[in-house]
């Protein structure tokens, strides 16, 4: 098997597992009532994966990284806007590699 016809199959397979995961996540999720706290939960959920995420990397010590966190944090801060704030996050990150610091 040649390499370009693995990295399909492994793309394929990656693909069908995420449909089956969202699948059964949607029909476990019709097992349990929603409530208000179990609400609160999945709220949540997506950000602490986030903020687990961006805390690993800074965790590795890269300027470039935590320059660009604090920059985001600081523009979510004063904006309020979560897009503003990805962008200069983005946008510091880019300056960092552009200058090769």
């Amino acid at each position: 098997m040649n390499a370009s016809l693995a990295g399909f199959l492994v793309i394929l397979i990656m693909g069908l597992v995420v449909y089956v995961t969202r699948i059964a996540g949607s029909e476990l999720m019709n097992l349990f009532a929603m409530t208000a706290r179990l609400e609160a939960i999945l709220k949540a959920m997506a950000s602490s994966v986030l903020v687990a995420i961006v805390v690993s990397e800074c965790a590795r010590g890269s300027l470039r990284v935590s320059a660009a966190v604090a920059v985001a944090g600081l523009a979510m801060l004063m904006f309020r806007n979560p897009l503003v704030a990805m962008s200069s996050g983005v946008a510091t990150a880019a300056a960092f590699s552009f200058l090769h610091i």
